[in-house]
């Protein structure tokens, strides 16, 4: 089991919180529009509790940083190196899937969609430190009067290159990941009631 943490930013404590929902609209160019995006984009602060030093912890600032340019969408996950070695280099493998909603459960209906997977590279990142790594996926676009989820996931490195130059694997199937979801509503779409929520924490 790795002991690499990553965050996608829209994690806020343990509470319950509302997925973040972006409007298309197809009649005006279609653009897509992030709902409370300043909200979303709120500086947040990521506890530290895997320091080597607990008598001392330091906590992280960030933001997840979405973004919209095109039909493209853009944010920061946090990775934290608790793998116990220095990381030369290592790769993360970034997934997505999208699936239709049911407007009156805002559950899944219909099958869900796999997108194109995607690999991101972190450099030097010694043992207790975090960084912070952008992602890009293109957003799907719904039918008329449909909303889709769209999850976004960032994988552990499943081997990591060690700043002595020796290379480190893990088990594929054990490691953690950051999940990000987002709520892809066509404009004419109706609100789902009861609203997706999760509890996160």
């Amino acid at each position: 089991m790795t002991s690499w943490i990553l965050a996608s930013g829209l994690e806020r404590g343990p509470y319950e919180y509302v997925d973040p929902v972006i409007i298309y609209n197809k009649e005006n160019g279609e653009t897509w529009q992030i709902r409370d995006k300043d909200r979303l984009n709120n500086a947040i602060v990521i506890e530290d509790r895997n320091s080597n030093n607990q008598s001392s912890p330091v906590d992280t600032l960030y933001t997840p940083n979405v973004t919209i340019e095109g039909n493209n969408i853009s944010l920061d996950f946090l990775v934290w190196n608790g793998a116990g070695e220095d990381c030369a280099s290592a790769g993360l493998n970034m997934t997505t899937s999208y699936e239709n909603l049911n407007p009156e459960t805002g559950s899944s209906d219909g099958p869900t969609y796999n997108g194109a997977a995607t690999r991101v590279y972190i450099y030097n990142l010694s043992v207790g430190e975090s960084a912070e790594v952008r992602v890009t996926t293109e957003i799907p676009e719904p039918a008329p009067g449909k909303t889709i989820r769209l999850r976004i996931t960032l994988m552990s490195p499943d081997a990591f290159m060690t700043k002595t130059g020796t290379l480190r694997t893990y088990d594929p199937h054990r490691l953690p990941r950051g999940e990000a979801t987002f709520i892809i509503k066509a404009k004419d779409a109706p609100e789902l009631v009861p609203l997706p929520t999760i509890r996160a924490g």
